[in-house]
C-alpha cells in the first residue's frame, strides 16, 4: 500500500495500517525529538506524537505530506515537554530588573541569571533560526526541507517542481551563503 492508502485504512480503524505508518516515520520523529530533547525522553515523546496523530488522523486533510503533518505534531510535543519540565524545575522567577538606560548595554553583554538544564541547547537553535532568517526565502526553505525536515533530494525536487540536480546546486549555494555569514 502507498501512504495515501495507509492513511485511508488507518482512518477506518485498521491498526496494521497505522503500525506501518509508525514504522515508516518513527525514526524521523525520534530524530526531531533528539534535536530538541534529551535522549531519555525520546521514546515517550514518539509514543505521544503517534498517539495524538492516531486520534486526530481524521483532521489530516492530505494537502501536505504525512511527514510534514507528523513533524508539526512532534515539534509541538517536544515544546510541550520542555515547557512542563521548565515549569516543574523553575518554581521561582529568575528575571533581573534593570532600568531602561542600562538595558541596551546589557543586551550587548547578555547575562543569564541562571541555567535551565532543559533548555541548554536552545540558544544554538535560536541562533540557527536567526541565521536562517537572514537568507533569501528560497534558500531558507530548501535548507529547512533538506536538514530540518530531513527530506530526500528527490522529494524536495517534487515539492518545488524542479530537477534533482537543481536541488543539489541550490542546497550547495545556500550552505555556501551560510558559511559566509558565519565567518
Amino acid at each position: 500500500m502507498d501512504e495515501t492508502e495507509l492513511i485511508a485504512a488507518a482512518r477506518m480503524g485498521n491498526e496494521d495500517a497505522f503500525a506501518q505508518l509508525y514504522r515508516q516515520h518513527a525514526r524521523f520523529v525520534k530524530a526531531i525529538g533528539r534535536s530538541i530533547l534529551r535522549a531519555d525522553d525520546l521514546d515517550d515523546m514518539c509514543q505521544d506524537t503517534f498517539l495524538l496523530a492516531f486520534t486526530r488522523l481524521d483532521r489530516f486533510e492530505g494537502h501536505s505530506q504525512f511527514r510534514t503533518w507528523i513533524t508539526r505534531i512532534a515539534i509541538n510535543q517536544c515544546l510541550l515537554r520542555l515547557r512542563r519540565a521548565r515549569q516543574a524545575s523553575n518554581g521561582e522567577s529568575h528575571l533581573v530588573q534593570m532600568d531602561p538606560e542600562m538595558a541596551e548595554e546589557a543586551l550587548d553583554r547578555v547575562i543569564f541569571a541562571s541555567t535551565d538544564t532543559q533548555l541548554e541547547s536552545v540558544p544554538a537553535r535560536l541562533d540557527l533560526n536567526r541565521l536562517l532568517q537572514t537568507l533569501k526565502p528560497g534558500q531558507r526553505r530548501i535548507l529547512e526541507m533538506a536538514y530540518l525536515e530531513d527530506m530526500p533530494d528527490r522529494e524536495i525536487a517534487e515539492v518545488l517542481g524542479i530537477p534533482v540536480r537543481s536541488v543539489i546546486n541550490r542546497i550547495y549555494r545556500a550552505k555556501r551563503t551560510v558559511r559566509k555569514k558565519t565567518k
